[in-house]
């Protein structure tokens, strides 16, 4: 068994596709069984925009919940 991340498109009440980047399992025969909510859209190319943000917080300083609070690690 293995595991990666995939856009899957669902839909919502409303009978609306939303997307969203999704953490999903494989059994050994590669035939998908869980996945797991990563980040939702309500288009594709919502779902790019999202990314790219998803991929500049990588350049930022990391923080971390304090006390309840967001503070900068230090290195």
């Amino acid at each position: 068994m293995y595991w990666n991340y995939r856009v899957v498109e669902f839909t919502n009440k409303q009978n609306k596709p939303y997307f969203e980047i999704c953490e999903v399992h494989y059994y050994e025969n590669d035939k998908p069984y869980n996945w797991g909510e990563i980040m939702p859209a309500e288009s594709l190319d919502e779902l790019k925009d999202d990314y790219e943000y998803m991929r500049k917080a990588f350049q930022s300083p990391v923080l971390k919940v304090v006390d309840h609070k967001l503070v900068q690690v230090t290195e």
